[in-house]
Order: structure tokens, then C-alpha cells, then sequence
């Protein structure tokens, strides 16, 4: 009967109290309706507008910035133009000059000459020094005449004195010729040593777009986005034809590279936007979306075979003629998308930016949703100032089995058992709840920490095996020595920091009769006498490079501690005295050649290892036995 009565009561004060909170509720939030419906027709078109005028401000500074970089290209053009046609004037019939073509460049293969390539590399000729320098001379009609010669050396001499102050902002500086040829100045691709010797350069857009029959106005143009095969590499090229007397001799080129490109006009400034890069004829040249199957499946995108809807989209929109002001926006044009235009002078680009509609709208509702919010905090306090006035029986009880399951959910069960029933003002079933609570806490609690104490021991046994595995992948199971992996993990390491570390290289003198004679058994034995004498020989780590090649990565302060250091290597090996009857050198025991390199900073492993192998090469020819190094 008494348990009855308690739940009419707490019956009759659960209705009371939803029928308070659903009246004032519904209040607010007719307040709260009304309001934001005001503010959204009085303010959500002068937002959204102003939005739009911050999105075209986000782009002015890259606008501005390659705007400047496309001049500077175009002035660096004519710079290059004039000093071409003052050289070629100067040395086109010179003797010299076909003299120094004849010395420079050699025939790679029929009909094809090519600048040696010691002009990339670094050469010093007659006091004068080139490097990076390359040339293609392909396959032509007629045979290279003596003004050719001349025109192609004149070429080469301005590229030299030119080109290396614009590498820092074009990825290489060129000359073409309608000829089939191509000089280049690069520091990062030897384009005419690595042209395909059938290639016809004016059989492609680029170069075709330069010629008289193609361009009668001979004028600079800039190209559309295109996959140079030659060098690998996504560009766009700046070329402006040089003629002299109404003949056509070469272009002056500039090739900016995809990369420093897209990583400022295809940057995005907001996210889910879109830059685009289009040509005046509509051609692609860059784009935040595009993707690297597209790139490479065409060597220019126009929309016959680029067929992603954004793009096909903008192309209409621009070929359509119709945009004769610029910064021009687009609200309708495009689905689903607010379109921002802008012209960039000079190449006559069009620079083309994609916002989301339903991102313009997102922000434009910024201040409409502020007053909803305030309208929400407005319902809360009011609920806050109802719910004290709620009867407290009701609303304390309530608040401590509340408190107590949110400790419990979120796993703080040691304050669940500091929380004492006692302290605080419940009565009955809460003062139970709380209660089963403290039980449930203790039993929690315990198996937590026996289930930590599992996990840190496993951890642990995790931990070592990792470090035994890790220890047994980076050694040689044959001669216990540090195996390619480590060696390759080392050396790059190396190759990051500058501590004057050196690579040494060894090969064990003609192991290969060993094997044969004497057996793979006897061989292996052999191989582990010399790994351990290496071992013992330095405390520095020995890695097993190859079958019998060792390697050692040591420090060395001078080129007399070096020699001494590989010489104590060498001589301990021979002392093992390791029978050797098959060789063909006078002593007759195992030996070891050494070959050694630096290891310079920021270079390819790679690089060090080659260099390495060619001083090891050395000191084979030397008659074994011996140690050669570059210091």
C-alpha cells in the first residue's frame, strides 16, 4: 500500500513537471522561430554577398604574385632574345665556331649529335667553365650546315651566361630550332642526353606553335599543360620566336615546372574549393582536381579529351565569349557551384575558382544561427530557473543517481566509492541505487587493475620479442655481421647528417676460384674468418654488402688516418693466412680489396655507393690486395 502511494506521488510529480517544462519550451522556441525567421530575410542576402567579397579578397595575393612571376618570365624572354641575336651575329660564320661545335659535340647515332655530356656535369674548357648544359640535334633533312653550327654554339654561350640566374624561378631555360634541335640549360634534367633519338620536336605542339607556317604574327605565346617524355616532368613552356631577316632561327623557351605551379595558383584557400587554370583556347592547364591517370593518358587537356564535368562545364562557359569583364561571378552558371573568373594578363589565362553553394550558404547563416543560438541559451536559463523551482525532493534524488551513473560511465570508480550515501540527502531507492553502485565500483576497480597488470606484462613480452625480431631482420645469417637492410638504413642515415663519415667498400680477391676449388663449405668457413677479424678488427659496425663484398661506414678526420685505418683492415685479413693456392696473384692466401668514398650530405645512397664502387674498381685493377680511396 506505502509503495502505492510513493508511486501516485512521483507520478503526479513527473507529469507536473513535464507539463511546466513542455509549456515554457514551447514558448522559447516560438520566440526563438519568429527571430531567426526575421533575421534570415532581413540579413541572409547582404552576408551571403559579403562572403563572396571575402572569397575574391582570399585570391587577389596569389593573383597578384604569379601575375608578377608571368611578367618577369616574359622579360626575361626578350633579355634572352637580345643577347641571342648579338652572339649570333657575332659568331655564326666565325671559324671558331664550327671549330668548337666539331670539339663539343659528337654523333650519339645516325643523324643525331648530342653535346657531351661532360657539359652537364661540369667541364672546364679554355678557361671557361659550363655545366648543366645539354643538346639534342635529331634526326633532318639536310645535313648540319656550317651557319647551323654556329647558330647552335651561339645558342649555347647565351643559355651560359643567362640561364643560371632564372633557376630559381623557371625548371629549365632552352633554345629550339626548326631545325630539330634543342640546347638546354637545367640542373635537374639533361634533356638532350635523354631524348629519344628518333624524336621530331616539331612534330609536337609546343615547337609546331612556333613555327612561320604556324605563327605568322610571330608571337610569344605560352602553352598549355603538356607531359614532357623526355625529362618526365608535367610543364608548361613560354617560347618567343626569334627571327632575323625574315628567317626563323630559334626559340627563346622558358619550362615552369607543374609543381611550382600548382602549388600556389591550384593551392586551395578554403576548403572544397576549386582552382582551375584554362589557355584562351580553353585549354587546361592546371587544376586542384586533376588527376595523374588524366595527366598522363594526354600531353594537352581540352575538353575533346578531358571530360571531367567541372572543367567541361568552365570551358562552355568561356568559350561562349561572353566574359568580357573580369573578375567576373558566376551564381547560377555552374550546378552547384558559385564560379569566381579572373583574366591573368600576359599568357591570357583564365583563372577560374569553385566555391560550393552550400558552403556560401553555411557561412552566409553564420549570423541567423548566432541568434538561434542565443535564443537557445535564452530556453536554457529558463529551463535552469524551472528546474530550481522544481520541487527539490524530486530534482536532488535525481541529480545524485545522475552524478553517480555519469561516474560510472565514464569509469571514475574510485570516486563512486568516495562518494558516501550518508553525505548526501537521499532517501530509499536512491540511497539503494547508490549503493549498488559502490558495489559495482569496488568490483570494477579490481578487475581493472588485474587487467592492467596483464597488458603491462604482455607489453612487456612484446616489447622484447620486437627487439629480438628487430635485431635478427638487420643480421646476415651466415656470418653474424649487420646484413644489405641495416646497411642500407645506416648509410642513409649517414647521407642526412654531416659527420665526415666515409664508405668502404671491400671485395674478397678472387673468392669465386676459392669456391670452386676448394668447396662452398670451405668458402663460407673463409667468409666468417674474415667477418670476425673485421669485427674484432674495429668497433665500428661491418655489414655483409653482397656475397663477398663487406662494408664498413667510419669516420676519418684526414686522408693519412683513412689510409691507415682501411690499410689495418686490409693487412689484418691477409695475417689470417686463409690458403689460397688458385689465384692467380703471387700470394697464395685469401685477400681483400678496398675501395672508399665520402659520404656527402643530402645525397642519394645511391651516389655514395657508386662512388665507392669505382675506388673498389681501382684497386682491383691494381694488381688486389690493395686500398684506393677518394678523399
Amino acid at each position: 500500500m506505502e509503495r502505492r502511494k510513493r508511486q501516485r506521488r512521483l507520478h503526479h510529480r513527473q507529469r507536473l513537471t513535464t507539463a511546466l517544462l513542455t509549456k515554457i519550451s514551447l514558448a522559447a522556441i516560438s520566440i526563438v522561430v519568429v527571430a531567426s525567421a526575421a533575421t534570415f530575410l532581413t540579413t541572409y542576402e547582404n552576408a551571403k554577398q559579403r562572403v563572396i567579397e571575402v572569397l575574391q579578397q582570399d585570391l587577389s595575393p596569389t593573383l597578384t604574385r604569379n601575375q608578377q612571376l608571368f611578367n618577369r618570365i616574359e622579360q626575361h624572354g626578350e633579355i634572352l632574345t637580345r643577347q641571342f641575336i648579338s652572339r649570333y651575329q657575332l659568331l655564326h660564320d666565325k671559324p671558331s665556331s664550327v671549330e668548337k661545335f666539331n670539339n663539343w659535340y659528337q654523333q650519339t647515332s645516325d643523324g643525331v649529335f648530342r653535346l657531351k655530356p661532360e657539359f652537364d656535369q661540369g667541364v672546364e674548357v679554355n678557361g671557361h667553365y659550363f655545366q648543366h648544359l645539354s643538346a639534342f640535334l635529331g634526326p633532318r633533312d639536310e645535313p648540319i650546315s656550317q651557319e647551323l653550327k654556329g647558330r647552335t654554339i651561339a645558342a649555347q654561350m647565351t643559355l651560359d651566361a643567362l640561364a643560371p640566374a632564372w633557376q630559381n624561378e623557371v625548371a629549365n631555360t632552352h633554345f629550339s630550332m626548326p631545325e630539330n634541335i634543342l640546347i638546354v640549360y637545367s640542373q635537374s634534367h639533361p634533356w638532350g642526353l635523354l631524348a629519344d633519338k628518333g624524336l621530331i620536336i616539331t612534330d609536337y605542339s609546343v615547337v609546331k606553335s612556333t613555327l612561320l607556317s604556324e605563327n605568322p604574327d610571330r608571337e610569344p605565346n605560352w602553352t598549355g599543360l603538356y607531359h614532357d617524355i623526355s625529362a618526365g616532368l608535367w610543364t608548361i613552356t613560354y617560347q618567343r620566336p626569334v627571327d632575323l631577316n625574315g628567317r626563323h632561327l630559334v626559340n627563346a623557351s622558358f619550362d615552369v615546372n607543374l609543381d611550382q605551379l600548382l602549388s600556389d595558383l591550384t593551392e586551395k584557400k578554403r576548403p572544397n574549393s576549386e582552382h582551375m587554370v584554362l589557355n584562351q583556347q580553353g585549354a587546361l592547364i592546371a587544376a586542384s582536381n586533376l588527376s595523374t591517370s588524366d595527366m598522363t593518358d594526354h600531353n594537352t587537356l581540352v575538353p575533346e579529351n578531358y571530360d571531367e564535368p567541372l572543367y567541361q562545364a568552365v570551358s562552355q562557359i568561356i568559350g561562349e565569349g561572353k566574359l568580357t569583364q573580369t573578375p567576373r561571378v558566376l551564381e547560377s552558371s555552374l550546378p552547384e557551384h558559385v564560379a569566381i573568373i579572373n583574366k591573368i594578363k600576359g599568357p591570357n589565362w583564365w583563372y577560374v575558382t569553385l566555391y560550393p553553394q552550400s558552403e556560401i550558404k553555411k557561412q552566409a547563416l553564420v549570423l541567423p544561427v548566432k541568434l538561434v543560438a542565443a535564443g537557445i541559451g535564452l530556453v536554457l536559463l529558463i529551463l535552469l530557473i524551472v528546474y530550481w523551482l522544481i520541487n527539490q525532493e524530486v530534482s536532488k534524488p535525481l541529480r545524485v543517481v545522475a552524478k553517480v551513473a555519469s561516474m560510472m560511465g565514464q569509469r571514475n570508480y574510485q570516486d563512486v566509492l568516495d562518494n558516501q550515501p550518508a553525505n548526501i540527502k537521499a532517501k530509499g531507492e536512491v540511497r539503494q541505487a547508490l549503493t549498488a553502485f559502490k558495489h559495482m565500483a569496488g568490483r570494477f576497480i579490481a578487475a581493472q587493475q588485474e587487467l592492467e597488470r596483464q597488458v603491462e606484462t604482455r607489453t612487456a613480452e612484446l616489447a622484447a620479442a620486437n627487439r629480438q625480431l628487430d635485431a635478427l631482420a638487420h643480421l646476415d645469417g651466415l656470418t653474424g655481421l649487420f646484413n644489405r637492410r641495416a646497411f642500407d638504413r645506416d648509410l642513409l642515415a649517414a647521407t642526412k647528417e654531416s659527420r665526415g663519415d666515409y664508405l668502404m667498400l671491400s671485395d674478397i680477391d678472387e673468392f669465386k676460384p676459392y669456391n670452386d676449388n676448394y668447396g662452398h663449405d670451405a668458402g663460407d668457413q673463409a667468409l666468417k674468418k674474415i667477418a670476425a677479424c673485421l669485427q674484432q678488427k674495429t668497433p665500428l659496425k661491418v655489414y655483409r654488402y653482397g656475397g663477398e663484398e663487406l662494408a664498413i661506414i667510419l669516420p676519418a678526420a684526414s686522408a693519412a688516418e683513412l689510409e691507415q685505418q682501411l690499410n689495418a683492415l686490409r693487412e689484418a685479413v691477409a695475417q689470417l693466412g686463409i690458403e689460397h693456392q688458385y689465384k692467380q696473384a703471387a700470394n697464395s692466401v685469401l685477400t681483400i680489396s678496398i675501395g672508399a668514398a665520402p659520404i656527402r650530405p643530402g645525397e642519394a645512397p645511391a651516389e655514395a655507393i657508386r662512388r665507392a664502387d669505382k675506388q673498389l674498381y681501382k684497386a682491383k685493377h691494381k694488381g688486389r690486395n690493395a686500398v684506393v680511396f677518394e678523399f
